[in-house]
């Protein structure tokens, strides 16, 4: 959604290093530490992971964090060059609700010098932007509160074509492969567009609210319903398959191997669980108040994500990343409250986190880079 409606009013968000990050595996022994038990559940044998407030450390190692103040990372081009979105002070402010506001504009800004290059500049704001995942070309939209105009950009000649003439939802769309971006309209059909904005409808599903569209293999995965049903589409057979109920967000792994299932289990009480293709539990990994910012590394091999603590009287999150194969944890920031969905760098070895700020007076976005080894 809109950049300047998500910075909310409130405290301060303090961002703090868990200094037993540091610790690597074995400073943990197997007689006190027992990352995982197996219990027997409809027949099926399902893995549970400790509770997220008792952690425990791998081989993971945090090398250090980086900052970027004033700019809202979104996605990494290069070990040194992200995403971002920011206020384009260059032009003149217009007068919301009593208060001066500029327009978020896109830049691509390099890490290791703050240095910031123009992508898309001009009096409307531009953002929730996506690079396609050979890099080639991004994915944005022009905002207006709770919808917009997608457009995609070829990064090499800085054209933009425009994928609808139609506005969706902000939140909703995502890239199919490099070629296509996938996203639902307001009337509940699944469209895909090429980098050349040619358009096809994919599936019409006649359910006006459809959202968490994605797209894994042969497959589409969507959210409908009062219920939040997750339902898989097969593009080949043309046949649809329900997988789960009470679904809130769902990320597939790399490969499509896995899902990354959030389930809400109860009133204030959500789940992180890992399933097999068909949505079959294998795991959890988390639960808590809320759970945000779900990512895979580029290689499956880990699952970063913020969770909020149960009973927690506010909305403040802690970053954590996963082994997927053992389930075993590495606290990675405390305190934060998350603007956008995690992100990776290409090699794995990197990963954007952003949030917002009070500084004078006033909430701006702040990006942190962390890098891990």
């Amino acid at each position: 959604m809109n950049p300047e409606n998500k910075i909310r009013a409130g405290k301060a968000w303090k961002v703090l290093l868990c200094g037993a990050v540091l610790l690597s595996i074995t400073a943990c022994s197997a007689e006190n530490t027992e990352p995982r038990q197996v219990v027997e559940k409809s027949g099926k044998k399902i893995t549970v992971m400790d509770n997220t407030s008792e952690s425990v450390y791998t081989q993971l190692k945090l090398e250090g964090i980086d900052k970027a103040e004033g700019v809202r990372g979104t996605d990494f081009v290069s070990e040194d060059v992200i995403v971002v979105n920011k206020e384009n002070r260059n032009l003149s402010p217009q007068t919301i609700e009593g208060q001066e506001r500029y327009p978020y504009n896109l830049y691509l800004h390099t890490l290791s010098t703050g240095n910031d290059t123009p992508l898309q500049e001009g009096e409307e704001t531009y953002g929730a932007p996506q690079l396609s995942p050979d890099k080639a070309h991004l994915f944005y939209k022009e905002l207006h509160e709770a919808t917009g105009l997608g457009y995609i950009m070829d990064l090499g000649t800085g054209d933009s074509v425009k994928i609808s003439d139609a506005e969706f939802r902000s939140e909703e769309g995502t890239w199919s492969d490099n070629e296509h971006v996938i996203f639902p309209d307001m009337e509940g059909n699944i469209v895909s567009t090429d980098v050349g904005g040619k358009q096809e409808t994919v599936l019409k599903t006649g359910i006006p609210y459809v959202h968490e569209v994605i797209r894994t293999g042969s497959r589409i995965l969507y959210v409908t319903g009062e219920d939040s049903q997750l339902s898989a589409y097969d593009t080949g057979t043309k046949q649809i398959k329900v997988l789960k109920k009470n679904v809130i967000w769902v990320v597939p792994s790399p490969d499509g191997s896995t899902l990354a299932i959030v389930e809400r289990i109860g009133p204030g009480e959500m789940v992180l669980k890992l399933c097999d293709s068909e949505g079959n539990e294998r795991s959890q990994l988390a639960t808590g108040q809320q759970i945000f910012g779900t990512s895979w590394s580029p290689d499956g091999s880990k699952l970063a994500y913020a969770i909020t603590a149960a009973g927690s009287a506010d909305d403040q999150q802690d970053l954590f990343i996963t082994e997927a194969e053992t389930g075993e944890q590495t606290p990675v920031l405390n305190d934060i409250h998350l603007s956008d969905t995690l992100h990776w760098s290409p090699s794995g070895k990197k990963l954007l986190a952003t949030t917002s700020v009070l500084k004078d007076n006033a909430y701006q976005f702040l990006t942190y880079v962390v890098s891990l080894s």
